[in-house]
């Protein structure tokens, strides 16, 4: 339908729990779309996931974006894109990964979070039928990241040490003393 502009902080719709959505229309189908429309369209970083407050909507619907190396075409990417309304994860493993993260709400903040390796997770689909979902790996980790959204936590409240800039996170991946 739309791309939408993304909401930065420190907007406070991104630091308030959204709403549950209890009636399933043609409103919620438009957020889905302006969802899915907007993260595909986002770049720099490339978004993996993103959430209804991020594009001003204080509703319990986000998108996951799960990426793999296009068969016929090595050098690009192909994504598989979940829809997730009113999402709850039912359980998390106890292993534990600590990776980078960023946002698109916070632009040009990069850090280390720790997350569970796997996580199972109840929501419905954009016409409230329950699915399930399992993911594992960067998939778990982008779910985590954007149902946090929803419960108005920002990745930066899970910081494991300091937050870099693009620049500095650059001047470390390339081996230089930082």
């Amino acid at each position: 339908m739309a791309v939408i502009k993304i909401v930065t902080i420190p907007n406070q719709i991104l630091t308030t729990p959204a709403k549950k959505v209890v009636v399933f229309d043609n409103e919620t189908r438009t957020l889905i779309s302006d969802l899915l429309d907007t993260a595909r369209e986002a770049k720099n970083p490339e978004a993996a996931g993103l959430a209804a407050p991020q594009i001003g909507i204080s509703r319990r619907v986000c998108v996951v974006r799960e990426f793999f190396v296009n068969p016929s075409n090595k050098d690009k990417l192909v994504a598989k894109d979940y829809v997730l309304v009113n999402p709850k994860i039912i359980s998390a493993s106890k292993e534990k990964e600590l990776d980078i993260e960023a946002c698109l709400s916070v632009p040009n903040v990069y850090g280390m979070v720790e997350r569970a390796k796997k996580v199972k997770v109840k929501a419905q689909d954009g016409d409230g039928n329950e699915i399930r979902l399992t993911a594992s790996g960067f998939l778990a980790r982008v779910v985590q990241h954007e149902i946090d959204h929803l419960d108005g936590i920002l990745f930066t409240s899970k910081l494991v040490g300091k937050s870099y800039t693009e620049e500095e996170l650059e001047k470390i991946e390339s081996g230089v003393r930082y």
